[in-house]
C-alpha cells in the first residue's frame, strides 16, 4: 500500500512542476510576439507553364508549393527591410543594405521526367538588393532606398508518389 501512495505523490509532484514551466514558456512566447512585429507577407503571383500532357492537379500543386517556397524565402532572407545591414560607403558616409524577394513575378515550370508519374519543377523568382545612402548610420537607416542589383533565383523540386518534394 505504501508504494501506491509514494507513486501518487511523485506523479502529483511531477505534474505540479510541469504546469508552471508550461505557463512560463507560453508567457515568454507571448512577450516575444509583442516585441517582434510579424514579418510582412508579400502577395505572390505564380504563372505555371507545363506541357498539355501534365495533369491539372500537378500544376495546381506546383503553384501552391511555389507560393510556400517563395513566401518562406521572403520571410527568412537576411538582411531584410526590418533588419538592414549598415556599412561605411565607398564615397564616405554610410550605406544601409537589404535584400527583398520580388513575389510579383514567380514562374513555375513543370518538366516531365523519363519515368511515368514523375516530374521536375522549376520555380524562378527575383531577389532585389537595395541600398540606402546616408551621412550617418541613423540617416542611412532612414534614407530612401533604391534597387542596385537583381539576381534570378531558381529552385528545383521533384514530384514523386503523388506530391512535390522540396
Amino acid at each position: 500500500m505504501k508504494c501506491w501512495k509514494l507513486f501518487i505523490v511523485c506523479c502529483l509532484a511531477a505534474f505540479a512542476f510541469t504546469v508552471p514551466a508550461e505557463t512560463a514558456v507560453a508567457a515568454t512566447k507571448a512577450k516575444q510576439a509583442k516585441k517582434d512585429p510579424p514579418a510582412p507577407t508579400i502577395p505572390i503571383h505564380v504563372r505555371v507553364y507545363a506541357p498539355d500532357s501534365v495533369p491539372e492537379k500537378v500544376k495546381l500543386e506546383l503553384a501552391d508549393v511555389s507560393k510556400i517556397l517563395v513566401g518562406g524565402a521572403a520571410r527568412t532572407i537576411m538582411p531584410n527591410i526590418r533588419s538592414k545591414a549598415v556599412a561605411p560607403g565607398d564615397k564616405g558616409g554610410y550605406v544601409a543594405r537589404y535584400t527583398e524577394v520580388d513575389g510579383s513575378d514567380v514562374r513555375a515550370e513543370v518538366l516531365p521526367s523519363s519515368e511515368a508519374g514523375k516530374y521536375v519543377g522549376s520555380i524562378r523568382y527575383l531577389e532585389n538588393l537595395y541600398e540606402c545612402p546616408g551621412s550617418t548610420e541613423a540617416d542611412a537607416l532612414r534614407a530612401a532606398c533604391h534597387v542596385v542589383k537583381s539576381r534570378r533565383m531558381n529552385e528545383l523540386v521533384r514530384y514523386d508518389k503523388g506530391k512535390w518534394h522540396y
